[in-house]
């Protein structure tokens, strides 16, 4: 009944510029796939949204993100690798709201996922690494 006092709250959504983002490869895996389904029948009945593509990426090694050793190896010395949901849509917080919905009922609650609006440039560079797993319009790919 009072299910929702044991959960813990999540962050509010913060906005952040990119810079220095390299787009490295397709992110996939079963926990991926069924994350990747998910919101594809998500953005199905959303106009807004034409692709998504899930690829990981490597962050300058200083910005924006979390904690300074977060994801850059044992002595803190690696670029920072994580992965990034890639929208091409317009800029819209209910549809990061969308996704943080989806992954929070697959993935545990100390993980995260970035989400990032592509510009034609970015998602030309996205391109040449991943394929889109949603395309409005076309049926979801079974890649996982």
């Amino acid at each position: 009944m009072f299910d929702f006092l044991g959960r813990r709250r999540e962050p509010k959504p913060k906005e952040w510029r990119t810079g220095g983002v390299s787009f490295l490869a397709e992110q996939i895996g079963p926990a991926e796939a069924q994350f990747k389904s998910a919101l594809s029948r998500r953005f199905a009945s959303d106009a807004r949204i034409r692709r998504a593509y899930l690829v990981r990426v490597a962050y300058p090694k200083s910005g924006p993100q979390r904690a300074k050793v977060e994801n850059r190896g044992p002595d803190s010395s690696g670029a920072p690798v994580e992965v990034l949901l890639c929208v091409v849509a317009p800029e819209d917080l209910a549809i990061v709201e969308i996704v943080a919905e989806e992954f929070q009922k697959l993935f545990h609650g100390s993980q995260h996922m970035d989400t990032l609006f592509l510009t034609d440039a970015q998602e030309r560079e996205v391109a040449k690494v991943a394929r889109p797993f949603y395309a409005a319009g076309e049926t979801p790919t079974a890649s996982g």
